[in-house]
């Protein structure tokens, strides 16, 4: 990664609690409404208007970046946003004048399970790509209007996310297709399935995977590859040793674990045994700590506000 591309990441980092500010207060004069419903298309809106807000934080003569600005991705092409130079030639198809890409999602706080999914191949991914997730919310602004806010945001290097939720993929039986072993039977240097997720029972996660691996006859693809809740959970013992080591390792991965955690704490919950918990009351210094595991987490996060960075190290 070029020192400017590794500078321009964290000053985009660094300008999107800004940049959520700003959208919430446009959302408060603008976007109020009655009702509110989960699945109305506003998680789209919002994650544009983070584009267009962060250009008008870091295009400030105080942003330590004003040579740059986000430029929306045309066509269907993986990735929002690119962050090119301000009023530079750009090429999207080559990438040329660009310094990174991002990808935006956006997730509703009060649904049961994240629609959203990050599931684009590592491939295709480059160490310079930031993700973007917004959390948002109805908010009521009065007794009988609402309107959407961001409550928490992540901003961070995609590639080490993707790593991990491949990582956590394999852990819990799935694997990906090898151009040399294709189920479609392609020529190796022809494969277009290279690096597509199968789930544990051999069927494809995504529509690109290999139509030998169809689901059913009547279902395409399974779907459930990058939830961004989902790809988290672990179901054994392999699996939690993976996740602990990758949050350890990777910064990235431990700033959006932590953030998963922060908007669902009960995920956070069971991703620990209890007596993780335990050790964890031991080192926070509780005394006589209970002994069912839903009271020792009260009890943590009651002593220690940090509590989860200990997790981490």
């Amino acid at each position: 990664m070029t020192d400017k591309a590794r500078y321009v990441q964290e000053c985009l980092i660094a300008a999107s609690s800004s940049a959520c500010a700003e959208i919430n207060a446009f959302a408060k004069e603008v976007l109020h409404t009655r009702g509110g419903r989960v699945g109305s298309g506003m998680g789209s809106l919002l994650e544009a208007l983070w584009g267009y807000y962060i250009n008008r934080v870091i295009q400030r003569k105080s942003s330590p970046i004003a040579d740059c600005e986000l430029a929306w991705m045309p066509g269907h092409q993986y990735n929002d946003f690119a962050c090119v130079l301000r009023d530079a030639k750009w090429n999207p198809d080559t990438g040329a004048g660009e310094i990174l890409r991002i990808e935006a999602k956006s997730m509703v706080a009060c649904a049961d399970e994240s629609k959203a999914h990050f599931d684009q191949l590592q491939k295709n991914i480059s160490p310079h790509d930031l993700l973007v997730v917004l959390v948002w919310d109805w908010k009521p602004i009065d007794d009988v209007r609402v309107c959407p806010q961001v409550l928490d945001s992540f901003v961070g290097a995609a590639l080490p996310i993707a790593e991990l939720r491949d990582a956590l993929h394999v852990s819990r039986g799935g694997s990906f297709v090898q151009r040399k072993n294709c189920p479609d039977g392609c020529k190796p240097d022809e494969c277009t399935h290279d690096g597509e997720p199968l789930n544990a029972s051999g069927k494809r996660e995504r529509l690109s995977g290999p139509e030998a691996r169809r689901v059913s006859k009547g279902t395409s693809y399974a779907a459930n590859f990058g939830g961004m809740v989902r790809m988290l959970k672990t179901d054994s013992a392999e699996a939690r040793k993976v996740f602990r080591a990758f949050r350890k390792k990777s910064e990235a991965a431990d700033r959006y674990i932590s953030f998963i955690h922060r908007i669902f704490p009960s995920e956070e919950e069971n991703q620990y045994t209890a007596e993780e918990w335990r050790q964890l009351a031991a080192k926070l210094g509780v005394k006589n700590p209970p002994k069912g595991k839903t009271d020792i987490v009260k009890v943590v996060r009651e002593t220690s506000p940090d509590y989860g960075a200990r997790f981490s190290v």
